[in-house]
């Protein structure tokens, strides 16, 4: 299971951020080989920092946070959104000059399938690259998360305007711009554990990971 565990600071975002880069091998170690620890990001203009781990059991999850992650100093709470069904889609290997987007969906349940379906075939113009897809169910109504990497924001607010919110189902967009990302597992450390607790991978791409660089 792919998890986002987005944490929450009293004052200052970065010190969660600077005590995550900086204790990595730590928190790691922590997690042993039941879990991975893939990227972090942070959203503009919100006070927290988004932390993916990839864990083979739940309860692993819940050892991190319980006795890791909630002892970091200036940190007011935990938000866990589950990544059901994800799909990573290939990426080329320099995305520095593309901004990265997250876009939440709220969907009428019964149109939920067919949403997730006709986002995970998109129809994009030039410019735009969709980075994954998930069912998340993370708010009564938002059901459905993706990334986004484009040139310019507004080809990215044409593009759901146009291909996203006219879905038949689709009753909110909201959009949050990703000021940073940094990767905390390297291609061959992904590879032996993927390959340790049999998960495919759905790239097929050397740098799948290292695209999600400062």
């Amino acid at each position: 299971m792919i998890a986002i565990v987005r944490m929450k600071a009293q004052e200052r975002r970065e010190k969660l951020w600077d005590h995550v880069v900086t204790h990595v091998g730590q928190l790691q170690e922590g997690l042993r080989d039941e879990g991975r620890l893939l990227f972090l990001s942070r959203r503009a203009k919100h006070e927290d920092v988004s932390l993916f781990v990839h864990v083979a059991d739940p309860d692993v999850l819940g050892s991190l946070i319980a006795d890791q992650l909630s002892k970091i100093e200036g940190l007011t709470g935990c938000w866990i959104i589950s990544m059901l069904k994800p799909i990573f889609f290939p990426l080329p290997r320099d995305t520095s000059k593309m901004r990265r987007s997250t876009i939440t969906v709220k969907v009428f349940p019964p149109r939920l399938a067919d949403t997730y379906e006709s986002l995970s075939r998109p129809d994009l113009p030039p410019r735009i690259m969709m980075a994954y897809l998930a069912y998340t169910c993370h708010l009564y109504g938002d059901c459905l998360q993706f990334s986004m990497l484009a040139k310019n924001e507004d080809s990215l607010n044409r593009y759901i305007a146009d291909k996203v919110r006219t879905l038949p189902g689709v009753l909110r967009t909201t959009v949050d711009s990703i000021e940073r990302t940094r990767p905390l597992v390297s291609y061959d450390e992904w590879k032996d554990y993927s390959t340790l607790h049999s998960i495919v991978p759905s790239w097929d791409e050397r740098f799948m990971i290292h695209q999600f660089g400062d």
